[in-house]
């Protein structure tokens, strides 16, 4: 049972209270826009379109290499004669592997960027598509009359020669996809 109030009393509820209730926050102000050189998203859509073609390349030199009864690992112990020479031949899957891999993404990334900044320009697709596999076929030419012989000319010498045509096609695929991604990097930093 609730107790009455003496007259001239307020209920505890209905006391009217002289504090303002706090202000509604107002939104926070839009940062401030981030300035993207024009050049970045053109050189890094390239640096990533030449790691990708790397990586089906490896793919492919991995299938190859295990069709023709070797290990998955042969190319990439083959690449990694530029630092290790030929104790390649007497190594294993490990640090021979990791380092053909890493110079071989490195190669393909730079390869990638080259081609990013070179048809940059290029807006129509087919002519973008027929450049690409241009570029492959010229950066095929660098590694393998310039480069390889004179880092490590066993890999020029013994590189199956159809299985590495191929796989320079299929880099020529992945560099073709750079513009596009241009697009789409250059898109993000006008948000």
């Amino acid at each position: 049972m609730d107790a009455e109030l003496p007259p001239g009393e307020i209920e505890p509820a209905a006391v009217v209270s002289d504090v303002a209730p706090p202000p509604l926050l107002e939104p926070a102000p839009a940062p401030p826009p981030v300035f993207v050189p024009p050049l970045l998203p053109r050189l890094l859509a390239g640096l990533e379109s030449g790691v990708l073609g790397a990586a089906v390349m490896m793919a492919w030199y991995a299938l190859d290499s295990v069709l023709e009864r070797q290990y998955w690992w042969a190319m990439l112990n083959l690449w990694g004669a530029g630092v290790y020479h030929n104790r390649v031949f007497s190594m294993g899957l490990g640090i021979a592997t990791i380092a053909g891999a890493s110079m071989h993404f490195f190669l393909h990334g730079v390869g990638g960027v080259l081609w990013a900044v070179a048809g940059a320009r290029m807006s129509n697709y087919w002519l973008h598509l027929a450049g690409s596999f241009v570029a492959a076929a010229v950066w095929y030419s660098v590694l393998m009359h310039a480069f390889w012989p004179a880092v490590a000319p066993v890999v020029s010498r013994i590189s199956p020669r159809f299985p590495t045509l191929l796989a320079y096609f299929l880099f020529g695929a992945a560099l073709s996809r750079n513009a596009r991604r241009a697009r789409q990097l250059s898109s993000i930093g006008e948000t």
